[in-house]
C-alpha cells in the first residue's frame, strides 16, 4: 500500500512539473514553442536577464500544435504559464474566457513608443492592450536577381513582364498559393478591401473584395501565376528558375537554394486604385496569464524580454522581423536587405484581426477562392456564398 502511495505521489509530481503547479519560488514561467536559432536567442536573453536583472525565467517547450489547446485547459485550473510567447489573432478568444491579463496598467509611453505602431495595436483588443510584440511576420515580394533587374512597383507591370519574357523565358513572372487568404489579403486591402468593418461587423461580398478577386482570377488567366499551388511548389519553382518572384514571407529565406541569387522587396502597388498591396500583418508576442503567480514580476520579465538589445539580438541571430524601432539603427542589422525589405513591409500591411469570429473566415473565403479560380465561378456569388457561411458560423449554426 505505501508503494502504490509512493508511486501516485512520484506520478502527481511529475504531473505538476509538466504543468508548471510546483512552487515557483522567484522564478517566472513562460511557454514557448521555440526552437533552433530562435530558441537558443530566447534562451541568451533569459540568461542575460538572469545575470543582470536577478530574475529567474523558467522556459518550458511546448509543441505549437497543441499550444493553444494546453493555455486553454491549464490556465484556468492555475496549472498554465505565467507568461507566454504567441501570435495575436487569438487574444480576442482569450480575453472573452478571461484567460489573459491586461497590460495598459503596466505599460508607459515610453515603453510602447519602443515599438512600431502596428506591431503593438495589434495586440489590443477591446481598448485594452495584452502584449509586447517580439516579432512580426508578413508576406514581401522575393525575386530572383538573375531574372528580374527591377522589380515591379505596381501591379500593371506584371503584366509586361509576362510578355518581356515571352519566347526566352517559359515560367511564370509570380508564384504564390493563390487560392490561400493569407496572401490573397495583399491584394484584397490593395483594392481597398477589408473582412471586418472599423465596427467590427463582416464585410465579406463588397465591391472591393470582388474587385481584388477579380485580379487574382486574372492573374491565373493571363498565366502571370500558376494554379494549385502550395507552399511546397512555390520554393520548388522559385528555386528552378521556372518563377521569376515569389509571395512569401521570411520563412522562404530558409527554403531557397544555395546558389540561387535572390532578393526581397515590399509588395507592389494595385494599379487600379493607387493603393499599396497590404498583406495580413502577425504579431508574436508575449503575453501574461490572468492567474500569473505574481504579475508585477510577469511584466518585468515581459518588458525586459522585449527590450532593443534583445531585440536586435534576435533579429541577427534568428533572423527574425523585430518590432523595435531603435534595432534598425544598428549597423548590422541596417545593412541587411532582406530584414530591412520585411520592416518596410510592416508599414504597409494590414494586422490580422484578434476578434473571436476571424477564426470563421478561413474556410469559406479561401472556398470561394478555389470556386473562382480554379473552377470559374462567379466572383459576386462565390462572395455571398462565403459570407453567407460565416455568418453562419459566427451565429453558432450549421452552413
Amino acid at each position: 500500500m505505501i508503494r502504490r502511495l509512493s508511486i501516485l505521489c512520484v506520478a502527481l509530481l511529475l504531473l505538476a512539473v509538466g504543468c508548471g503547479r510546483l512552487d515557483r519560488g522567484n522564478s517566472v514561467l513562460l511557454w514557448h514553442a521555440y526552437s533552433g536559432a530562435e530558441l537558443e536567442a530566447l534562451e541568451a536573453a533569459v540568461a542575460d536577464i538572469q545575470r543582470e536583472q536577478g530574475i529567474e525565467i523558467r522556459l518550458v517547450a511546448v509543441p505549437y500544435e497543441a499550444f493553444a489547446d494546453k493555455l486553454t485547459a491549464a490556465i484556468p485550473n492555475g496549472n498554465g504559464p505565467d507568461i507566454f510567447i504567441f501570435a495575436h489573432d487569438r487574444i480576442g478568444h482569450w480575453k472573452a474566457n478571461h484567460l489573459i491579463e491586461p497590460l495598459e496598467y503596466y505599460v508607459d509611453s515610453a515603453i510602447a513608443d519602443r515599438f512600431a505602431f502596428e506591431a503593438i495595436s495589434a495586440l489590443s483588443y477591446d481598448d485594452s492592450l495584452y502584449g509586447l510584440p517580439l516579432a512580426v511576420k508578413s508576406v514581401a515580394l522575393f525575386y530572383r536577381t538573375d531574372l528580374v533587374k527591377e522589380p515591379p512597383t505596381e501591379t500593371d507591370q506584371l503584366f509586361a513582364m509576362k510578355e518581356r519574357y515571352a519566347g526566352d523565358f517559359s515560367g511564370y513572372p509570380l508564384v504564390y498559393e493563390n487560392t490561400n487568404l493569407y496572401p490573397h489579403a495583399s491584394w484584397l486591402h490593395g483594392f481597398g478591401g477589408s473582412l471586418f468593418t472599423a465596427e467590427g461587423r463582416q464585410s465579406v461580398a463588397t465591391p472591393e473584395a470582388v474587385a481584388a478577386l477579380e485580379f487574382a482570377r486574372k492573374l491565373d488567366r493571363d498565366g502571370i501565376v500558376p494554379g494549385g499551388v502550395d507552399g511546397r511548389m512555390v520554393a520548388t519553382l522559385f528555386n528552378e528558375g521556372k518563377a521569376a518572384m515569389a509571395i512569401s514571407g521570411p520563412w522562404f529565406q530558409h527554403d531557397i537554394n544555395d546558389g540561387v541569387p535572390w532578393s526581397v522587396t515590399t509588395l507592389p502597388a494595385v494599379s487600379a486604385t493607387g493603393l499599396p498591396a497590404k498583406p495580413f500583418l502577425g504579431v508574436e508576442g508575449v503575453l501574461m496569464s490572468s492567474r500569473a503567480t505574481d504579475k508585477d514580476k510577469a511584466f518585468r520579465a515581459i518588458e525586459l524580454l522585449t527590450r532593443d538589445a534583445a531585440a536586435i539580438r534576435r533579429a541577427k541571430s534568428a533572423r527574425q522581423v523585430v518590432p523595435n524601432r531603435a534595432a534598425y539603427e544598428d549597423v548590422e542589422l541596417a545593412s541587411d536587405a532582406a530584414l530591412m525589405a520585411f520592416r518596410a513591409q510592416l508599414d504597409s500591411s494590414v494586422p490580422m484581426s484578434a476578434a473571436p469570429a476571424m477564426r470563421s473566415v478561413w474556410t469559406p473565403y479561401q472556398t470561394a477562392l478555389l470556386k473562382v479560380i480554379d473552377q470559374d465561378q462567379d466572383v459576386a456569388d462565390a462572395l455571398r456564398s462565403a459570407e453567407s457561411e460565416i455568418q453562419s458560423y459566427s451565429q453558432g449554426s450549421q452552413p
